[in-house]
C-alpha cells in the first residue's frame, strides 16, 4: 500500500501576522461549537463533553489562528445554511457558541491590540482570561451592542483611552515607568525633575563619563592625583 501521509513541522513559537501569510509551517487548531444539548456531529467533527458543556469538535491544520478562525467562521455558516444536522444552530450568532483554541499564544496584548483582528476573535474562555491578566485591566470580555453584519470581538478596551504601560524614554538612557495616572502623569514629573536641574542633562551626562574616565586612567595608573604631585614636588 502506497503512504500518502506527510510529516507536519509544528514550530515552538507564534505566528506573526506577515509570517503567518509567507511560511509554509503549519499548525493544528481545536474549534469547538457549543451545543445546548448533545446531537449527532457532522463528519468532520466529534460530540464531545468538555467542561460540563457539549460541543462539536474540529481539528484543523492551517497557517496561523487569524486562519483557523476564518474556517471556524465558514464551517459554522455552511452548517447553519445547510440544515439537517446544523438546524440546532438556526437562531444563533457566531460569537455565541464558536470557539478557537490559542495554545500557542498568539493572540497576545499590546498598546495596539486590535479586537476586531481575526487573530483576536472567537477566544475560548482560556485565553480570555490569560489576556486580560496580562493586559492589568485595559482589557475587558467585550459586552457591548452586537451589530449584524459585522465581527463581533471577543476582548475589547475598558476604557476609551487605551493606556500605555510601557516604561517611558525620557533621555538619551534614562526611562520612567508610568504610575497609575498613566503616561501624562509621568511626563509631568519628568518635567518637574529637568526644571529642578541647575545643569542641563546633556552636561550632567558630560561630566559623569569625564569622572568614569579619570577614575579608570588612575586605576592603571596612567595620571597621578594632584597630593602624589606635589608630594613629589
Amino acid at each position: 500500500m502506497k503512504h500518502t501521509a506527510k510529516w507536519i513541522d509544528l514550530p515552538s513559537q507564534p505566528l506573526g501576522e506577515g509570517e503567518a501569510s509567507s511560511t509554509n509551517k503549519v499548525r493544528t487548531y481545536s474549534i469547538r461549537i457549543k451545543l445546548d444539548a448533545p446531537h449527532p456531529s457532522p463528519k468532520t467533527a466529534t460530540t464531545r463533553n468538555i467542561d460540563g458543556e457539549f460541543v462539536w469538535e474540529r481539528l484543523v491544520t492551517c497557517k496561523g489562528r487569524a486562519e483557523a478562525v476564518s474556517i471556524a467562521g465558514n464551517w459554522f455558516q455552511d452548517l447553519r445554511r445547510k440544515g439537517g444536522i446544523g438546524h440546532v444552530l438556526v437562531g444563533k450568532e457566531i460569537h455565541e457558541c464558536v470557539t478557537v483554541d490559542d495554545n500557542w499564544k498568539e493572540c497576545l496584548y499590546g498598546s495596539n491590540f486590535n479586537s476586531k483582528h481575526s487573530c483576536n476573535r472567537l477566544l475560548d474562555k482560556e485565553t480570555i482570561e490569560r489576556v486580560i491578566e496580562d493586559s492589568k485591566g485595559n482589557l475587558k470580555t467585550a459586552d457591548s451592542l452586537f451589530e449584524r453584519g459585522k465581527p463581533y470581538p471577543s476582548l475589547e478596551w475598558a476604557t476609551d483611552k487605551r493606556v500605555n504601560n510601557n516604561p517611558i524614554k525620557i533621555a538619551f538612557s534614562t526611562f520612567v515607568n508610568p504610575t497609575k495616572g498613566g503616561m501624562k502623569e509621568s511626563l509631568d514629573k519628568a518635567v518637574e525633575k529637568a526644571k529642578g536641574r541647575k545643569m542641563s542633562w546633556t552636561r550632567e551626562q558630560d561630566l559623569k563619563d569625564a569622572r568614569i574616565i579619570v577614575r579608570k586612567m588612575r586605576e592603571r595608573n596612567q595620571i597621578k592625583s594632584r597630593k602624589h604631585k606635589y608630594k613629589a614636588a
